[in-house]
């Protein structure tokens, strides 16, 4: 029996190291979303922010991405919150299908190239980050969450109230 995980690239031999950890500064970054238009990480200081690195293929992602959506439904109309969904190395029109055929309403950015993803570990998705409104990351999480969704939606509500 044959069994797939996103644990650790194909392509990646060695051990997985992460270049940033919880109480590093996020390092300075640019992702386009679907319509090209660029985010740039300096843009997110002054809000929390969830920054998520996917692939559509993966399952692992696949269990953790309704959790996500479930706290894009919960807090995007907080002006303290940023979601920041990557997806890593694929394109708009497969990232697109995705969503539609998951009715997902969060936003999406696409790093095609992995130079992104690069600048925070060298395998294994998901990854998410939590950072504080000065892009210092408070939280992080490797494959799985290991928390309810209203579990991480507590742990952003009280960094926003810091």
């Amino acid at each position: 029996m044959l069994f797939s995980s996103c644990v650790k690239d194909k392509d990646q031999e060695g051990e997985i190291e992460n270049y940033i950890e919880a109480g590093d500064k996020l390092p300075d970054f640019t992702v386009k979303n679907a319509a090209g238009e660029e985010l740039n990480s300096e843009e997110l200081e002054g809000q929390v922010t969830l920054l998520v690195f996917f692939v559509t293929t993966c399952s692992d992602c696949e269990r953790e991405l309704p959790k996500i959506e479930e706290v894009w439904k919960k807090l995007k109309e907080n002006p303290d919150f940023r979601l920041v969904a990557v997806s890593r190395e694929e394109t708009v029109s497969t990232v697109n299908k995705y969503w539609e055929k998951e009715k997902f309403t969060m936003p999406f950015f696409l790093d095609p190239k992995r130079e992104v993803f690069s600048l925070f570990a060298n395998s294994t998705i998901p990854r998410l980050y939590l950072s504080n409104r000065e892009n210092i990351v408070t939280w992080m999480a490797i494959e799985e969450m290991e928390l309810t969704t209203e579990q991480l939606i507590e742990k952003i509500n009280a960094i926003i109230k810091e």
